[in-house]
């Protein structure tokens, strides 16, 4: 059943109805360089991201108070950034003009020091079919600085694309105080897609023609879905939420984006079961859930379908309940005889949602999961070299009750009896 209710408010009133109670304080120094180890002056140091040391975070990890703090690094290439909470970690953003952007990630501000920042100095592309400029602005048409634009993939020709790490594609740029940035190929191109991040708002994706001609890229704040988890009509605190595309999807071949590259989204709940998942991208169908193994000593959650239609949206999905969950045990074995390596993993992969459990094999091959809400679910064993014969990719099963000694069976891939 869909739930959703638009409802008159400010989003940020939901960040202030979650403020925690006041934490200890502390500094946090470091050091920004080149690969040589001089001293990169004047660099900018952004506080990008937080998160939670210990348990899960209830707020987006650009919500947190100590986001947007930003410091000058002197002449020595030393920063000091003051008043951090010491229970978070961070992500720091390293910019410096000339100098390809850097990521510091999750800093844990309590040890007093951050690890040095080393930056490359960035050659700017001479050729305008090796580069595209752009300028990133809000709903409103207010430019944005400081937004991470992440590139995913570049398109030299029709039909042929890369994606991921390319060489000589900027992985990174950051956008300057009028929004613009640019990102550079070495080679000739025709189109490159970024991803754009900007704190507070939802994540875009973006394919943006190569030449001088500079390009705006809208973002907006996106939705946002509000429940509570509850066991026995009881609230629930200290648990993980994942929120996860209907119609997940990713890349073809011409940077076109097939059914939603979005990653899951995850927040915690708070003392009174509650939870609130913003930037949620609009339009989208979406499942919402307990991570199981954030709940499997209590039992475990169907996944609750909603629909965001607009920006600034709330949804209202209600309680989220945990039921009575399942137990699935089994055995792997291989089936030419040998023995199951040590530390051998096993996953239990959901199809709904991206929630998943692992366990390691015993010397036997025997394995155990709880906690287990009823749904389709994919098994698979990490044996290297093995396979599930007629399913590589993993058993799929229905689970809707306890399972007790199962048996998989093992066979040698193509590719193992090729090595033999």
């Amino acid at each position: 059943m869909l739930h959703r209710r638009m409802i008159v408010t400010s989003l940020f009133l939901i960040f202030a109805n979650t403020a925690s109670p006041s934490p200890n304080r502390v500094s946090l120094t470091g050091r920004v360089t080149d690969i040589s180890g001089s001293p990169v002056e004047h660099a900018t140091v952004i506080v990008y991201h937080a998160g939670v040391r210990q348990g899960y975070s209830v707020l987006c990890p650009s919500c947190y108070a100590d986001c947007g703090k930003r410091v000058t690094a002197d002449d020595a290439g030393e920063y000091t950034i003051k008043n951090l909470d010491s229970d978070l970690w961070f992500d720091l953003l390293l910019v410096r003009d000339g100098y390809a952007p850097k990521l510091l990630r999750k800093i844990d501000p309590s040890t007093g020091a951050a690890p040095t920042g080393v930056l490359q100095v960035r050659t700017a592309a001479s050729n305008p079919k090796g580069m595209v400029r752009g300028r990133v602005v809000d709903f409103r048409g207010v430019a944005l600085r400081d937004a991470i634009v992440e590139t995913q993939g570049v398109a030299v020709k029709a039909h042929e694309a890369w994606y991921g790490t390319v060489d000589g594609l900027d992985p990174l740029a950051v956008t300057n105080d009028k929004g613009e940035f640019e990102i550079s190929y070495s080679k000739p191109a025709y189109q490159i897609m970024v991803a754009i991040e900007a704190r507070t708002m939802t994540q875009k994706f973006a394919v943006i023609s190569t030449g001088a001609r500079q390009q705006t890229v809208k973002l907006s704040e996106g939705a946002a879905i509000r429940g509570r988890l509850v066991v026995n009509g009881k609230p629930v605190d200290g648990a993980e939420i994942g929120l996860y595309a209907q119609n997940p999807g990713g890349f073809g071949p011409d940077l076109n984006i097939v059914g939603s590259p979005y990653k899951e989204i995850r927040v915690g709940t708070q003392e009174d079961g509650s939870f609130t998942i913003t930037n949620v991208p609009a339009p989208g169908k979406w499942y919402v859930y307990a991570k199981m193994e954030s709940v499997a000593d209590r039992g475990g959650t169907v996944p609750s379908e909603c629909v965001t239609t607009r920006d600034k949206e709330v949804v209202e999905l209600g309680d989220l309940k945990i039921d009575p969950a399942h137990r699935f045990q089994g055995r792997v074995i291989l089936n030419d005889g040998e023995n199951i390596p040590a530390g051998t993993r096993i996953v239990l992969s959901a199809k709904r949602g991206w929630d998943f459990q692992t366990a390691i094999l015993s010397k036997d091959g025997n394995f155990s999961f709880v906690g287990i809400p009823t749904g389709e679910y994919f098994i698979i064993p990490s044996v290297r070299g093995y396979e599930i014969q007629n399913a590589p990719r993993g058993l799929e099963t229905l689970i809707d009750r306890d399972v007790n000694g199962l048996l998989i069976s093992l066979t040698p891939s193509d590719q193992q009896r090729s090595d033999h």
